[in-house]
């Protein structure tokens, strides 16, 4: 009996050390590898949430699903929101264009475009106007080049 539930213990002590979550080191955007910066914690390898204040995600589509979902997601963050503004920014040498957003004080970022011939969306939060490339910093300085 004794071995038995020796045993049980021993299998219920490896299933959890099992489950524990694996440290992220590393983002992914589209084979360009960014490391995550000190003192952040990535969700996964395509997101980053509340890094010093900002987040970042990005997913990656086919030519025609990235415009039906780029146009829904501004429309559906357009209504109720009167602060869009065109931006434009380089990632990887590849330019990205989208729409920026002020409520109160958080800037929101969605940008479409190109890295690498691979459609995509970077969905950026930021307690930060980034409207020069002296604004970009921490991580957004790891993943984009220039801002215009």
């Amino acid at each position: 009996m004794k071995s038995i539930f020796t045993l049980v213990l021993l299998f219920i002590t490896v299933s959890f050390y099992g489950q524990e979550n694996k440290r992220i080191s590393f983002l992914n955007l589209v084979g360009n590898h960014i490391q995550v910066p000190r003192g952040c914690q990535a969700q996964s390898e395509y997101e980053l949430l509340a890094c010093n204040g900002t987040s970042i995600k990005w997913d990656y589509y086919s030519d025609d699903m990235l415009s039906e979902v780029f146009n829904a997601t501004i429309d559906a963050f357009s209504s109720g929101n009167s602060s869009k503004s065109e931006v434009t920014f380089t990632s990887f040498g590849s330019q990205l264009k989208g729409y920026k957003f002020q409520s109160g004080n958080t800037y929101q970022y969605f940008l479409k475009g190109k890295i690498k011939d691979q459609p995509l969306m970077i969905n950026i939060g930021s307690p930060n106007d980034i409207s020069v490339s002296e604004n970009l910093n921490g991580v957004l300085k790891l993943v984009l080049e220039k801002v215009g």
